[in-house]
């Protein structure tokens, strides 16, 4: 083109361009060229580092991986090696503790892709899912995006997914919290056979549930638990509604505790200690 002027990039610039993306997701504006405005409202330090039209060049050219050497079908190639060193840096910089937390989140995107989700309990309900494991302090560990094709034959594709996450984490006598989409007795002996606990809500229909425990009528505080040789504890606790869980590391001792009205109460050690690791 007449009057263009090509210039070569180099490492300290890409640092600066990825600097201010992430800078933008802490400060978050109505458009991107907000973050170039001379408003007030708006204006930041980010123009002394780089123009608004290199940025946007940068940004339209932008590629983690050769287009020329992707695998077919492989959805996540553009980005593996980016999210492969992000997820490498995460582990580096914090060692976990006793307890983790795996659960998913959504990423919100509207435009087309292929694997973007609806789900209906999340605040923004379109976007890519992320299945992730946190510890204490609200950290992100370790995390996978979801693009489909997960299942394997003979695996639940829910087990599939925590053996993926823990993976770095097993044998070490580690208690990982799940909600009831991972929660199975089956994922409970995986984990135990790895010298890892497992603790979560549990689906009144999964398999090898203890069909008493499960089909048991309680009145509101009565709890209803079964023990198996592994001392995999499988209880219903009545609250407002009933409550099933798992537990390779509790029995179903009751613990009084205060609610939010300072009222005091029984409430069962596993469920106590389920909310506060869902906390992370």
């Amino acid at each position: 083109c007449v009057g263009c002027v090509w210039v070569c990039v180099d490492i300290v610039e890409i640092k600066t361009f990825l600097g201010i993306v992430l800078w933008m997701g802490l400060n978050p504006l109505p458009s991107s060229a907000n973050y170039w405005s001379k408003n007030e409202l708006y204006q930041t330090h980010i123009p002394k580092y780089m123009t608004r039209n290199r940025f946007e060049l940068l940004l339209r050219t932008f590629h983690c991986s050769n287009n020329q050497t992707c695998p077919r079908g492989d959805k996540l190639y553009k980005v593996r090696g980016l999210v492969d060193l992000l997820v490498s840096k995460y582990k580096i910089c914090y060692i976990p503790g006793d307890n983790m937390c795996i659960d998913e989140s959504v990423i919100p995107f509207v435009g087309r892709l292929s694997f973007r989700q609806y789900l209906k309990n999340k605040r923004h309900r379109y976007g890519l899912k992320i299945f992730k494991v946190c510890i204490n302090d609200g950290y992100t560990i370790g995390f996978k995006i979801y693009a489909g094709q997960e299942a394997i034959p003979g695996v639940a594709v829910s087990t599939k997914i925590v053996m993926e996450l823990a993976a770095d984490y097993l044998d070490e006598g580690r208690t990982m919290f799940t909600d009831n989409w991972y929660t199975s007795v089956s994922l409970a002996n995986e984990l135990l056979s790895r010298s890892t606990n497992l603790v979560g809500t549990l689906r009144s229909n999964r398999k090898f549930n203890p069909k008493d425990v499960i089909n048991a009528k309680l009145k509101k505080g009565e709890i209803k638990s079964r023990q198996n040789d592994n001392n995999m504890v499988v209880m219903k606790w009545k609250d407002k509604r009933d409550v099933h869980m798992l537990s390779t590391k509790h029995k179903d001792n009751l613990i009084e505790t205060t609610n939010k009205r300072g009222q005091k109460l029984l409430k069962p050690q596993m469920v106590i200690d389920y909310n506060k690791a869902k906390g992370y």
